[in-house]
């Protein structure tokens, strides 16, 4: 049996039913639930980890905290240097940018994304690189910095923004 998201902030079988199809909601119900959490630049995440975040010293960086939260919900990879590499994914915003190039991901607009729940919106250029999950009402659920951790926030300009990213197979209501 397929571990399978429920809301409750980690994975667990449902007895008896199919798997339904995962939705933007679903990456922000679990986000929320790891707010608080620390944020360390270049975190190492265990993505097979649904208890991640949970205990002292396990933080989350922003490209770390997207792709866990996405692994969690969809069951598969994406933002990594090696989507496929089980032993060493590494995460990193330069992964999720290659996704998109690659069509690995859907692209939308940045202003699509901002009233979009659950889609990723990604900053790719000099003097910044940030990785956010949208709210659909211009806020944001991410992992924002040491001082900050993972925490609720706001879209702010669009113009920061380069990518609006959808996850393939995932419900975004319409879009």
């Amino acid at each position: 049996m397929t571990p399978i998201y429920t809301g409750q902030g980690k994975l667990t079988p449902k007895q008896g039913e199919s798997e339904t199809m995962k939705t933007g909601q679903d990456f922000l119900d679990l986000a929320a639930t790891r707010i608080g959490c620390d944020y360390v630049y270049g975190a190492n995440v265990d993505l097979d980890d649904p208890n991640w975040g949970l205990s002292e010293g396990q933080a989350f960086d922003c490209a770390e905290f997207c792709t866990w939260v996405v692994k969690q919900v969809t069951g598969k990879t994406y933002g990594c240097l090696d989507n496929a590499d089980p032993d060493d994914p590494e995460p990193y915003t330069g992964g999720w940018k290659k996704d998109v190039r690659k069509g690995v991901v859907k692209q939308i607009t940045v202003a699509k994304a901002v009233k979009t729940p659950g889609a990723i919106l990604l900053r790719f250029r000099e003097g910044g690189k940030h990785i956010v999950f949208s709210s659909g009402d211009w806020g944001t659920i991410e992992a924002k910095s040491a001082s900050w951790g993972v925490c609720r926030g706001i879209v702010g300009n669009t113009a920061r923004w380069d990518y609006g990213i959808l996850i393939p197979g995932v419900d975004y209501k319409g879009v």
